[in-house]
């Protein structure tokens, strides 16, 4: 089994304030049930500080399960890194421009996307960031766990 069978990624608006931690929860929990130890988060937005503070709390009935922030610029500093086991920057390159910043945006996500094999999103626009990366995950095969859809 590789790294990514045990692996989901958090898609979501980042200002889908609608979104309920215990929807997100049930959402998790349906990954776990499936196999999934590993959460990688963007932490940008009000879902993926959600999804954060669900999998923190989840970890009290499920202590083998980790989370990562995966960041996309080094002076990212928007995080509580306590609901996190690691705080992750994949990137060597300085961010100089802001394309270079929206640029490192959509790497991370695609990063993400390519270590995963499950995708727990709460997407309401297939345009923007979030669109994009649902639209890559579908394409390379993520199984899709809708929190809208319970």
């Amino acid at each position: 089994m590789e790294e990514r069978d045990i692996t989901a990624l958090f898609i979501g608006n980042r200002d889908c304030t609608e979104v309920k931690t215990e929807d997100i929860e049930k959402a998790v929990i349906k990954a776990i049930n499936s196999g999934i130890r590993v959460f990688l988060n963007g932490g940008q937005g009000y879902f993926d500080r959600t999804a954060a503070r669900a999998v923190h709390h989840l970890k009290e009935r499920y202590p083998d399960i980790k989370s990562y922030l995966m960041l996309p610029y080094r002076t990212f500093k928007d995080y509580d890194a306590t609901l996190y086991d690691e705080v992750i920057f994949p990137f060597e390159e300085h961010i100089e421009s802001y394309y270079t910043y929206i640029g490192n945006i959509q790497k991370r996500n695609k990063k993400m996307v390519d270590a995963a094999s499950v995708a727990i999103i709460y997407v309401r626009s297939v345009t923007g960031g979030a669109g994009k990366t649902l639209a890559y995950a579908k394409k390379k095969g993520l199984t899709i766990i809708n929190v809208k859809e319970g």
